[in-house]
C-alpha cells in the first residue's frame, strides 16, 4: 500500500534538489562578493600604503627618483622629435612603483611634466638656476638618488646604458657599481661601458654629499636604441634591472 499519492516522490525530490540548488547558489554568491570586499580592501591599502611611504618619508630615509629636465627644459631630443624628459618620466615611475613595492619610502622629484623650481619667477635662466638648487636639496635629504637621463651624440653609432657616480660619497659608486651589473645582467648584456665618476658640469651629482647616482638608460641619436626607449615593455624592463640592483645593494 502506498502511503503517499503517486508522483509524489519524484515531486519531492525535485523540491530538495531546487533547495539544494538555492543553497549553492547562494553560497557561491556570498563567496564572489566576500572575494570582491577582500580585493577591494587590499587594493585600497597597499594604494594607502604606497602614499604614505611617500608622505612620512624622513630626511635620510627616502629613496629619492630624479627623473631629470622637464617643463620648459626638455633636455636632449631625437630625430623623430622624441624628447629626453618624457622618456625620464617614463622610465622613473615604474622604477618609483617598483621599489615602493619592495618596501622602500620613495620621493619623486616630478611625477608630471614640469620644472620644480620657486613660483614667480619669469625668466627662463632663473626658473632653471631654482629648478637645480631645489633638486639639491631634495638629493641632499634623501638616503641615495637615482637620477634617470637619456644620452645624445652627433654620432649616431653609440649605444648603451651608462651610468654615473657622485664624487663626495663613496657609497655612490657602490650602488652605481650594483646597478650597473644589473642592468648588464638582464637587459644589456653585450654592453661594455664603464662606471664612470661624474665631471663638475654633471652639477648636482659634483654638489651632492648624499649618495646619487645618474643612469643614462640610452642614446636618444641611435635609432635602434630609441625605438627602445619608445616601447613601454622595455622601459619597464630598464625599471626592473635599476631596481634590482638598488636591491643588490641593501641600501
Amino acid at each position: 500500500m502506498e502511503l503517499f499519492p503517486r508522483g509524489f516522490h519524484t515531486l519531492y525530490g525535485v523540491i530538495i534538489l531546487r533547495k539544494r540548488n538555492c543553497r549553492d547558489l547562494l553560497f557561491l554568491s556570498l563567496l564572489v562578493i566576500g572575494c570582491i570586499l577582500i580585493a577591494v580592501y587590499l587594493a585600497v591599502n597597499i594604494k594607502n600604503a604606497f602614499q604614505a611611504s611617500v608622505v612620512e618619508a624622513d630626511d635620510g630615509i627616502y629613496i629619492l627618483i630624479d627623473p631629470g629636465h622637464g617643463g620648459i627644459d626638455g633636455g636632449a631630443s631625437a630625430a623623430d622629435g622624441t624628447v629626453e624628459k618624457d622618456i625620464n618620466l617614463a622610465v622613473s615611475m615604474p622604477l618609483a612603483d617598483m621599489l615602493r613595492f619592495l618596501g622602500y619610502p620613495v620621493m619623486l622629484t616630478r611625477d608630471v611634466d614640469c620644472m620644480i623650481c620657486d613660483p614667480g619667477l619669469t625668466r627662463i635662466r632663473d626658473q632653471k638656476v631654482s629648478d637645480i638648487k631645489n633638486r639639491l636639496k631634495l638629493y641632499n635629504k634623501s638616503r641615495l638618488t637615482i637620477s634617470i637621463h637619456q644620452n645624445h651624440f652627433a654620432q649616431t653609432q653609440y649605444h648603451g646604458t651608462q651610468i654615473w657616480y657622485g664624487e663626495k660619497n663613496d657609497e655612490s659608486k657602490l650602488i652605481g657599481a650594483a646597478v650597473r651589473q644589473s642592468v648588464i645582467g638582464l637587459l644589456q648584456p653585450e654592453n661594455k661601458r664603464e662606471l664612470k665618476k661624474a665631471t663638475r658640469d654633471i652639477y648636482l651629482l659634483s654638489n651632492t654629499t648624499a649618495p646619487a647616482i645618474v643612469v643614462e638608460c640610452g642614446f636618444l641619436s641611435n635609432s635602434a636604441e630609441l625605438a627602445k626607449l619608445k616601447d613601454e615593455g622595455y622601459r619597464q624592463d630598464m625599471a626592473y634591472a635599476i631596481a634590482c640592483g638598488i636591491l643588490s645593494y641593501k641600501p
